[in-house]
């Protein structure tokens, strides 16, 4: 039966982009908690009770930390500090936009229109950009890679550290 909300609801490729970039960030957070797992080391489950209940910014700020202690100066460092600003400075506004947007028609029928609302002390509405599933899923791609891109790292970093890195999914 077709609603009202049917009718101004993303069709099902939006839908499911929408759905992809949920995903694969969830994958990306829980890379993020394994990285401050070997950079503890922290062993499952204790160390998953303790991150499990942890925001992502504040992992990212733990592991920036802990980088600096146990890896000052080196490259590892370095491109870990790259790849977490990455994270949480150009990937994290992108996804938040998407997930916890409110998705309408626009002109065209391709395309839908986000609508972004923000509520710090003032409730404020702003049309954003308008987005065909495609360029959603280049944003779900954007985070793939950056996920590939620490899970290699931290790899990198356990074999640097002589630990033996176990992810348990």
């Amino acid at each position: 039966m077709v609603t009202f909300h049917s009718m101004l609801a993303p069709n099902a490729n939006h839908l499911s982009a929408i759905g992809r970039v949920a995903v694969q960030w969830t994958f990306l957070e829980k890379s993020i908690e394994t990285l401050v797992w070997e950079l503890t080391p922290m062993k499952q489950p204790r160390a998953q009770a303790v991150t499990t209940h942890i925001s992502t910014l504040l992992l990212i700020d733990i592991a920036k930390a802990l980088a600096h202690e146990i890896l000052p100066g080196t490259d590892f460092e370095t491109r870990l500090r790259r790849q977490l600003d990455h994270i949480a400075n150009t990937l994290r506004p992108k996804r938040n936009s998407i997930v916890h947007g409110i998705w309408g028609p626009s002109g065209s029928a391709d395309k839908i229109a986000l609508i972004e609302t923000t509520a710090r002390g003032l409730l404020k509405f702003k049309v954003g950009e308008e987005m065909t599933a495609e360029d959603i899923l280049a944003i779900a791609a954007e985070i793939d890679q950056a996920n590939f891109e620490l899970t290699k790292l931290t790899f990198d970093i356990s074999s640097h550290l002589g630990q033996v890195t176990t992810i348990h999914v």
